[in-house]
Parts: structure tokens; C-alpha cells; sequence
């Protein structure tokens, strides 16, 4: 199982209730979100009582956002400074001592794995991705010289449009698979910030490709970050982990989340993950779903369930928004477990999940039962098709 948890604003104990029932196997933590002393005392925390990975984020491409929602960024971290430009990355001698602060900084702790500095990248071959490229190879060339120091992960922040040209994407694999180099942590900028489960499928199709060309084929490790249920296509094709956090803007990356704008909104919905569905879908929906009949068939099957099976009814259960993040990570986490290693029969098995859930859903909606336009299921013909898309690609 290899599920992480992103770490982020407002931690408490999610972490460690996270790691308490096995749901997770690591963190990835953010460095905008913790103070340094902090940090530290609860790095070392969760190294006296558990055996799980540890990552760090530098969240250095932050510091080309602006107006950029930086938190603890500015004050506390040696390598950051806010309101980069491109012409701050003119010159190897000032990508060299980025790259050294950054990379130094995390080598002073005991991180499983050490993630290169990166900028959010909106094409592959864009301005910006040439930046990231030079940030990535300056990183392997000042890591190589380090001695008993962690792996090293290349940071990539890609814009989910940077997938639209399989071209584009192949040209810059060559030159992944080229370097010498541990593995890749791989972060995929969303275009819509609606919480959703949604993916274009041919930008799903070239994602797997990618993680499945790295991973399965040259054996890198890749970490997905932000990836929550596009995690487990993602887990098929052959990465070794992914990530998600607890609040909806940790369970995918949208850069709004990382820029500065007036507080307030609304609280977020009580909300029930359904494995059965491949989906988080309203707890009011599953009130209504419990009245047609089909409670059972669109439980997770997972310890936390025990809360809504107790109860007269799901929206007269004590569900809070806690137990749903913990409830969360526990579907993700048992959808992980049934996959089994071998990419052509994870891909294939995963299809035929798609193929149920849609088939769940339709005898849903035939029953009557509500949804709203990002839980009633329109994700999976963009999944099903994606991934058959990807099968072909791959030859699998």
C-alpha cells in the first residue's frame, strides 16, 4: 500500500490517525504550511513512533506566483523568495545556488527522499518548462556530489494542458528517461478548481503513458502528489505511491489555492467516498441512495462504514467532516490494496471496475436517486475512455 498523505494547513491529528489505522504509509509535507521548529519536532515525532516515509515539498514554485498565498514560506525557509521571475533563472550560476538552498535545506532532516526545487510548467516547451529542466538537471548534477544523502525525486508541476500533445510529451520523456536519477515527483495543475473527479481522457490517456514510461519501463520511482482518485489509474500504470490530503484543496492542486484572495465562502459538505462508484459523492446523496435500496452496494467496505451501518440512516449518523477525511483515505487506500503490481492486469481490472461503477449509477439514477453535476458519474466515460486510450498506447 502506498497511499501518503499531503500535508497542509490546520494538520491537528489527521496525520497520525491517518498512520494509526494504516490508511497512509508516509507524508509529503508542505513547506508553506509549518514553521520550521515546528517541522522538526514533528518530524522527529513521527519517527520515534512510526515506521512510514517522509517527504518534503519546498513548494518553491510558490515563489513565481503573484500575488502568491505564501504562509510561512517568506520568514522561514532559506531558499524561497517571493515574486521570481524568468529573468531570475537566467544565468547556471543563480539555478545552481537555488537548487543548493533547496536541496540542502531538506538534507539537514532525515526525509526519505529529497525533491528538487521546480516551477509550475504549462507546456513542454514553454519558457518555463526549459526553467524546470534546468532546475531538474542542476539538481542531479549538485546531488550526485552529496555523500549518504537521500534519494533524489526531479520535481515536475505540470499544467494539465501540457498533456495535450502526446508529440510534445514524448520528446520530453527522452529526455527524462535520460538522467541518472532516483525517480520523479509528479504534480498535475488541474484547469478546473471545482472539486471533481473529472479528466479530459486523452490528458488521462498521456498521464498514465507518462507515469507508466518512467515507471514501468525505465524503473524510475514516481510519487504522484495531489492526485486523490485519479491516484489509482495513475497506481495501475506503475507509480509507486500517491498522495492526498484532507481538505479538498490537498486532494488535487489548483492554483488558486497558492494565490492570495479575500477570505470567507461556504463550509464544505458532508461527504461519503465510495469505492463502488470511484467517487466522493454527497452524504445526502447517499441518504437517498439508502432509500432506494443500494446502500449496500455503494458501501467502501472499509472500518469507518461501521458509523453509517449503525445508524438508523446516513444523515442521522454521527458523519462529521472528520470522519469523512479519515473515511476517505481508508476507500483510497482499500482501492490501492486490490491492486496487484502488474500493469496490464491493474489496467485491465480497473476498466472493469469503470464498467460496474457506470453500470452502479445508471440503476441508481434509473431508481430515482439525485445527483449533483460533479458526483453523478460522468467522470467514468472519460476514465473508461482514457484508459482503453492508454492500453493501446502502451501495447498492453
Amino acid at each position: 500500500m502506498a497511499f501518503y498523505v499531503q500535508h497542509g494547513h490546520g494538520k491537528s491529528d489527521k496525520i497520525t490517525n491517518a498512520l494509526d489505522d494504516t490508511s497512509a504509509s508516509g507524508v509529503i509535507f508542505a513547506a508553506r504550511n509549518e514553521k520550521v521548529d515546528k517541522l522538526d519536532l514533528y518530524i522527529a515525532t513521527l519517527r520515534e513512533s512510526y515506521e512510514c516515509d517522509l517527504l518534503f515539498d519546498p513548494q518553491f514554485y510558490v515563489s513565481t506566483l503573484i500575488p502568491a498565498n505564501d504562509r510561512y514560506l517568506p520568514d522561514e525557509y532559506p531558499y524561497y523568495e517571493a515574486g521570481r521571475t524568468a529573468n531570475d533563472f537566467i544565468g547556471s550560476r543563480k539555478i545552481a545556488s537555488y537548487v543548493r538552498d533547496t536541496i540542502d535545506f531538506q538534507t539537514k532532516r532525515s526525509f526519505d527522499r529529497i525533491l528538487s526545487p521546480t516551477v509550475i510548467a504549462n507546456g513542454f516547451s514553454d519558457r518555463w518548462s526549459q526553467i524546470a529542466l534546468q532546475l531538474a538537471d542542476s539538481s542531479i548534477e549538485y546531488h550526485s556530489g552529496l555523500a549518504d544523502a537521500a534519494p533524489l525525486l526531479v520535481s515536475l508541476v505540470l499544467s494539465e494542458a501540457a498533456l495535450d500533445s502526446r508529440s510534445d510529451l514524448d520528446a520530453f520523456l527522452d529526455t527524462l528517461t535520460s538522467w541518472d536519477v532516483h525517480g520523479y515527483y509528479i504534480t498535475i495543475v488541474r484547469d478546473d478548481a471545482t472539486y471533481s473527479q473529472s479528466f479530459d481522457e486523452d490528458r488521462l490517456a498521456h498521464l498514465l503513458y507518462m507515469v507508466y514510461v518512467l515507471a514501468d519501463r525505465n524503473e524510475y520511482e514516481v510519487v504522484c502528489g495531489y492526485s486523490d482518485f485519479i491516484g489509482i489509474p495513475l497506481r495501475a500504470a506503475g507509480a509507486t505511491a500517491f498522495a492526498g490530503g484532507w481538505y479538498q484543496s490537498l486532494r488535487q492542486f489548483h492554483q488558486k489555492a497558492f494565490l492570495t484572495r479575500k477570505a470567507g465562502g461556504q463550509p464544505p459538505r458532508l461527504r461519503y467516498s465510495s469505492s463502488p462508484l470511484l467517487n466522493s459523492i454527497m452524504l445526502g446523496e447517499l441518504e437517498s441512495i439508502s432509500d432506494a435500496g443500494y446502500l449496500d452496494q455503494v458501501l467502501s467496505d472499509v472500518d469507518l462504514d461501521s458509523v453509517i451501518t449503525d445508524a438508523a440512516s446516513p444523515e442521522s449518523s454521527a458523519w462529521t467532516s472528520r470522519i469523512s477525511e479519515r473515511h476517505h483515505w481508508q476507500t483510497l487506500a482499500k482501492l490501492d490494496q486490490d491492486l496487484g503490481g502488474q500493469v496490464r492486469r491493474d489496467i485491465a481490472g480497473l476498466i472493469d471496475d469503470v464498467r460496474q461503477a457506470t453500470g452502479l449509477y445508471t440503476a441508481l439514477q434509473a431508481a430515482g436517486v439525485p445527483f449533483e453535476r460533479n458526483t453523478d458519474g460522468q467522470h467514468l466515460v472519460a476514465w473508461l475512455a482514457g484508459l482503453q486510450a492508454f492500453a493501446r498506447i502502451a501495447g498492453l
